[in-house]
């Protein structure tokens, strides 16, 4: 079955409540945004999530290894793996915000490949060759576990085939259209027949169409900020918008509404861009691609700057409406 996963914030206050609300809910697990300099450590509140909980996984969506080197990011992710029982999803990605509000660039693609190499087999409790150096995770403990999963999440044709073959997971972000999911499933699948594969969706529920474009606008603009490589695939009215953010784009800024790169896009596109509606209507949406074939579904709605408790509202409404009619 088709698993449900719901990305959220690292805010510390609000982690433990939430964090017990998605569990009860139904969701499958629980994914934190990873930007040190614009919400707070992830590693804690992954920790109270997971005493937090029993069942649900724990991880990000996304953190990267440049500002956590796949040595630490292996240690903090076994860690984690070890005190919730095998629970950790380590979800990476080549760098945004986390990178640029500190000076720093993403990886090539091929560096990029070699540092999910290198965290995967830390996490195996292999060792990684540094310069003739030998370095592995002496204290990993022997627990019987399998290794932490690792989800890589792409969206341009390079990267989509460069996480089937150097991830455990493959997390598509390129928005909710069936056409542009089935086109990246395509280079997953290219390079990968078998991998798992899912999509991450900004959506929200409910009747008031105007109120559900703000609550996902912030989100939304982060997902067509990572389509600026795949301009290609779109439609000329899509890359003009794509471009629009791009240009506008403030890292400061990410994740919130009122941002300038969140007003550029148009009400029509975020209709199609994002899952937004009545409960039928985000059932029916998202059954499509699920039909694709799709392992997972990570789903967002409100920005970092949203209210926490519409925020949460709006999760748990998501959970309550859309996901039965999903199971």
């Amino acid at each position: 079955m088709t698993r449900f996963f719901l990305r959220t914030y690292a805010f510390p206050d609000e982690v433990e409540a939430a964090a017990g609300a998605a569990e009860a809910d139904g969701w499958d697990g629980m994914l934190f945004q990873d930007s040190q300099n614009l919400t707070p450590d992830i590693t804690v509140s992954m920790t109270l999530a997971a005493r937090a909980t029993d069942r649900l996984l724990i991880g990000t969506a996304v953190t990267n290894l440049v500002t956590r080197n796949p040595a630490v990011v292996a240690s903090t992710f076994a860690t984690l793996h070890h005190v919730s029982g095998g629970r950790a999803l380590l979800g990476v990605a080549r760098g945004d915000t986390a990178l640029h509000l500190v000076g720093e660039q993403a990886p090539t693609t091929e560096r990029f490949a070699v540092l999910l190499d290198e965290t995967r087999t830390y996490l195996a409790g292999g060792t990684v060759e540094l310069d003739g150096a030998e370095s592995r995770l002496a204290w990993l403990p022997d627990t019987g576990l399998d290794p932490v999963p690792v989800n890589v999440f792409a969206s341009g044709p390079k990267n989509l085939a460069l996480a089937a073959r150097h991830g455990d997971l493959v997390t598509m972000t390129v928005g909710a259209e069936p056409d542009q999911v089935a086109w990246a499933l395509e280079q997953v699948r290219a390079a990968d027949p078998d991998v798992p594969v899912g999509a991450l969706v900004v959506a929200g529920v409910g009747t008031d169409k105007a109120a559900l474009r703000e609550l996902v606008r912030a989100n939304a603009s982060i997902s067509t900020h990572f389509r600026r490589d795949a301009a290609g695939v779109l439609s000329e009215a899509d890359a003009a918008v794509v471009a629009d953010v791009t240009r506008d784009y403030d890292d400061a800024r990410h994740a919130t509404a009122g941002s300038l790169q969140a007003r550029d896009l148009p009400d029509d596109f975020l209709d199609r861009f994002c899952i937004i509606g009545s409960p039928d209507e985000c059932v029916s949406r998202l059954a499509e691609l699920v039909g694709l074939g799709l392992d997972h579904v990570v789903v967002l709605g409100g920005g970092r700057d949203a209210d926490p408790v519409v925020r949460h509202r709006s999760d748990e409404l998501f959970a309550a409406e859309v996901l039965p009619g999903l199971r």
